[in-house]
């Protein structure tokens, strides 16, 4: 006797659930919501396998607790969840590409070629069937994966620059004097720092610029080039060094020591000043960029606390998201790039959008921009840290010789 056909009730029941299905486009969904920054294909293809990969887990456990209370779905259900879901997955996968190439187009990069589609398309759906279909083989392979690329995507280490050795004795080069590292004790490097400016004529140039470098110790050479130009050559730049470290692993370990650096310095250079006349003293400026930022920024506040009137500007470039006060009592700006995902990072940035202190100036070229989203906007902004150091000047964290021509309370 023949078995009876098969009802459409019970064809498609070898087909995902639909919870499963609803988890994974999330997910992939999730991993393409863009960035600011261009991403090569490596970097694509990381994040959309990985979170992709994460939400089939989680639609997995998911799929299992649903089947348990209330029985398995019908192959009509899951049909037509899945035909949905593949429409949803395709159409967020083409419009990735089209912002990922309008992103490209507004900082002058190529457009995407097959590897990036391929990392954004090919390689999650290669990983979603592996985690379903052998769990625990992909889980090997995956956490062996996680850690061999730890080691090659870090997060940008701004001034992690080889070309600029930090010194155990005060150095001098050109109208930049640096301080030794003597972390963490500030007091005599500055005290040495400061006795060297004088001995180089220090007080009888126009400016004296309290440059507080990044975790790594480096200078910005363009911010450098910038204020000599703008102070016609006649200015002196002081650094001190607090850390030999790149800054995103100072700012995790110990961010107190550029404040602590910073206001070491300013204090010895404060006493000097404050004993000539008002017409008779280099004009002082603080500058910081990324973790220095928050250094110069906490000097400032100190300088107004206890010389107020004596500081004439403060420059502010990319300090980190929620880094530095709100509002300034002297003249500060604050120099960032539309681009730069630094100012925008902050653990805050999980539940609600980064601020832009009073004093913002904008730079850079104009990209397009998404809505923030909790939790999704926060993890695309670390995922643009990793690429924050490899665009041209004024894309990302690159900076050029204007970050210290923004300088308005100044005379040109």
């Amino acid at each position: 006797m023949a078995s009876p056909a098969p009802t459409s009730a019970h064809t498609g029941r070898h087909l995902p659930h639909p919870v499963l299905v609803i988890s994974v486009v999330v997910a992939y969904l999730v991993a393409l919501h863009p960035g600011t920054l261009p991403r090569d294909a490596m970097t694509t293809t990381v994040v959309t396998t990985g979170v992709t990969a994460l939400g089939a887990v989680i639609g997995m456990l998911l799929a299992r607790w649903v089947s348990r209370r209330h029985g398995q779905p019908d192959g009509q259900t899951r049909r037509v969840v899945l035909g949905i879901g593949v429409l949803v997955a395709a159409g967020g996968a083409g419009l990735a590409v089209w912002w990922q190439n309008l992103i490209r187009a507004a900082v002058g990069a190529v457009p995407v070629g097959p590897d990036w589609w391929a990392g954004a398309t090919l390689a999650p759906v290669a990983v979603v069937a592996a985690t379903v279909v052998v769990p625990r083989v992909t889980a090997v392979i995956a956490a062996a994966a996680v850690a061999l690329t730890a080691g090659l995507l870090t997060p940008a280490s701004a001034g992690a620059d080889e070309g600029q050795p930090l010194p155990r004795t005060v150095s001098e080069s050109g109208t930049l004097l640096r301080g030794e590292l003597s972390a963490p004790e500030f007091e005599r490097p500055a005290t040495r720092l400061v006795k060297t400016w004088r001995g180089a004529d220090g007080l009888s140039a126009r400016a004296v610029i309290v440059a507080v470098p990044t975790g790594s110790g480096w200078v910005d050479p363009a911010a450098v080039t910038g204020f000599v130009d703008r102070f016609g050559a006649d200015v002196r730049i002081l650094a001190l060094p607090y850390a030999d470290v790149p800054s995103w692993q100072a700012f995790i370990s110990d961010d107190a020591a550029a404040t602590e650096s910073s206001i070491a310095l300013v204090r010895e250079v404060a006493e000097v000043l404050q004993g000539r006349p008002a017409g008779d003293r280099p004009l002082l400026v603080l500058y910081g960029q990324s973790l220095g930022a928050v250094g110069a920024d906490a000097a400032r506040t100190w300088l107004e606390d206890r010389h107020p009137g004596l500081l004439a500007e403060t420059v502010l470039t990319a300090p980190p998201a929620e880094t530095v006060a709100a509002e300034s009592d002297s003249p500060r700006v604050v120099v960032a790039n539309r681009t730069d995902p630094v100012i925008r990072w902050s653990l805050s940035s999980l539940w609600r959008p980064a601020t832009t202190p009073d004093g913002t100036v904008l730079g850079g070229p104009r990209v397009p921009q998404v809505p923030w989203l909790p939790v999704i906007s926060f993890l695309q902004t670390s995922v643009d840290l990793l690429a924050a150091l490899d665009g041209p000047t004024g894309v990302g964290h690159r900076y050029g010789v204007e970050q210290a021509h923004w300088v308005t309370g100044l005379p040109r």
